[in-house]
């Protein structure tokens, strides 16, 4: 890998990101050398590693060597890692890597954990630099150095997330950087949020960038996993539950200016004379996935956009990739014309919306399945009312784009066109389309999670019902109010948006001693004779094994964690 082993300065280039922060066309940088900093350039660059590659678009130079660029991705390998080991979808091709993904069955040497694991330190790297370099006598250094931090804070999280054990430096260094347990992680982010909550506006600055809101959500997101994040790696010592805070960090995200969208519109199709043919109803939750959702009013729901330009800003692994995925010649259009058809959903994630035996008579598109489902979130499809049905519910380890029904949630279609299948973006190949990567809606389901965790079933209904009403889902009554309803309900309101095995994990469905092994027939994962339920090491992935070998520091996590490989996982095995 490029640049990892020593974790050495990184050679950037500020590529123009047209809407995301300033009209920057900038030269490639030398960060190694203080006379050749470009704040402005730097500081794009790191919003820019939520969104971009390498320093051309879509590929050609990319960030991280040997790794096939489009899969280098921030949004896309946090994705992958947090969705294709779970109940909500299968990916049906045998990338490099992905096939010991969907079973649980990975190590060190697996290359999206390297990729991932890679990307998310070279974008802390960057950080690091921007924050050593920038003019703290420029009046604009301040609110560019608390956003950087939050950029270093949500890359930290993602380690402590996704990893057990983290390099860690807020400095930037040619040295070796020490390693932190997830306590240890967990610690300094707590305290890092807390901070920035004082220093980040009130209201961001512009579109694109973060305000005290998104450091809210993100700190109720750690409270709320906080058990979790807190447990020792063998599992005998446990953490502590964070709930009071977790609810009062959603609360104050709630206080803020951003709310639920709640306006869908209605458009007409008409003929050259100007008579009405037809109508089509974007509903607001779907408005939040659709091309235009940085001016339709879905912006304001959303305190953290990763920036997407079919012209500007085209990369394979933002929101590109979801939308290729999830389509096939023959479906409704989707506003770009690249189809990939290798990721579907489960029979079992279909489940969370309607009764199987029900679901196999259901023909209808992602337009028409709300409304028989009566769930704005069953962004799905099973065919149309008027052809047979290529989609099945057979499930199962399939190489088969039909064993389950597609899930188009995400598309390039603009919710102010005049009909879906005219619809056209700025690139015929290229999504606008921009990923809410954090969406005020999970301040209120952190709310009702801890609310019920309180015991205290009517205020955490109350809090579930205003999101069902936005998605015209019947609402549910206190006696509805149960574990298993809560998790499932997670997953209707956030279904493929890269958060769904965190969530397992925090309900103990995941892996571990606790886990119900019945929980992982998915897709008939269990069945691969590979999973080990029972081991908690598979609620999160290895450390690369050249990353072991090569930092000294790596001894000490080891002696603190008295576990092989320091997180469970032997070098280069999966033991």
């Amino acid at each position: 890998m490029k640049n990892v082993t020593k974790y050495l300065m990184l050679l950037v280039a500020g590529v123009a990101m047209t809407a995301c922060v300033n009209d920057l066309n900038t030269k490639p940088l030398d960060t190694k050398s203080a006379t050749s900093f470009n704040q402005g350039a730097v500081f794009t660059k790191c919003y820019q590693t939520l969104a971009l590659t390498g320093q051309q678009g879509p590929a050609g130079d990319g960030d991280i060597d040997d790794l096939d660029e489009g899969t280098s991705a921030f949004y896309r390998l946090m994705w992958e890692l947090n969705e294709f080991p779970t109940d909500e979808g299968w990916w049906i091709w045998n990338d490099v890597g992905l096939a010991d993904i969907r079973v649980m069955n990975w190590n060190g040497e697996n290359d999206l954990v390297k990729g991932l694991y890679y990307r998310f330190n070279i974008d802390v790297k960057l950080c690091n630099h921007f924050l050593k370099w920038a003019d703290d006598n420029l009046p604009e250094t301040a609110a560019q150095k608390a956003e950087v931090r939050f950029i270093r804070a949500l890359n930290y999280y993602y380690l402590l997330d996704l990893f057990y054990v983290a390099p860690f430096s807020i400095e930037e260094s040619s040295e070796y950087p020490t390693f932190y347990t997830r306590p240890q992680l967990y610690s300094w982010l707590v305290g890092e949020l807390e901070d920035l909550i004082t220093l980040l506006p009130d209201n961001r600055l512009s579109l694109y960038r973060v305000d005290k809101t998104a450091a809210y959500l993100l700190l109720s997101r750690l409270y709320l996993n906080a058990e979790v994040y807190t447990t020792s790696a063998d599992g005998n010592t446990k953490g502590e539950a964070q709930w009071s805070k977790a609810l009062d960090a959603a609360n104050s995200a709630l206080a803020s200016s951003y709310d639920l969208l709640q306006v869908s519109d209605t458009v007409y199709r008409k003929d050259a004379e100007g008579a009405v043919i037809d109508t089509v109803i974007y509903t607001a939750y779907q408005k939040l996935f659709m091309a235009d959702n940085n001016l339709n009013g879905a912006e304001n729901e959303s305190p953290l956009l990763i920036y997407q330009d079919g012209n500007y800003c085209q990369s394979y692994g933002v929101v590109q990739f979801v939308i290729a995925a999830t389509r096939d010649a023959g479906m409704v259009p989707w506003g770009v014309s690249t189809q990939w058809k290798c990721f579907r959903t489960s029979p079992e994630f279909v489940a969370k919306f309607v009764a199987l035996n029900k679901a196999a008579e259901i023909r209808a598109d992602e337009y028409e399945m709300p409304k028989i489902l009566g769930d704005d979130r069953a962004i799905l499809c099973s065919g149309t009312d008027t052809s047979e049905s290529k989609w099945k519910l057979n499930g199962g380890m399939s190489a088969d784009f039909y064993d389950s029904w597609a899930c188009p949630k995400f598309s390039a279609v603009y919710s102010t066109a005049t009909h879906p299948k005219l619809s056209v973006g700025s690139n015929s190949e290229w999504a606008d389309t921009d990923v809410p990567l954090f969406r005020i809606a999970e301040a209120y389901m952190t709310k009702a999670e801890v609310l019920f965790r309180q015991g205290k079933n009517q205020e955490a209904a109350d809090m579930i019902n205003y999101l069902r009403r936005r998605a015209n889902a019947a609402e549910v009554q206190v006696s509805d109010i149960t574990e298993d309803f809560i998790i499932d309900e997670w997953s209707r309101e956030f279904w493929g948006e890269g958060r769904r095995r965190s969530d397992l994990i925090r309900f103990n469905r995941f892996a571990g001693p606790q886990a119900d092994v019945a929980k992982y027939q998915w897709e008939g994962r269990a069945g691969a004779g590979t999973y080990k339920s029972n081991d908690n090491k598979w609620n999160w992935y290895p450390v690369p094994s050249a990353d072991k070998l090569a930092n000294p520091n790596f001894k000490d996590v080891q002696s603190v964690t008295g576990m092989d490989g320091g997180d469970g996982y032997g070098y280069g095995s999966a033991k």
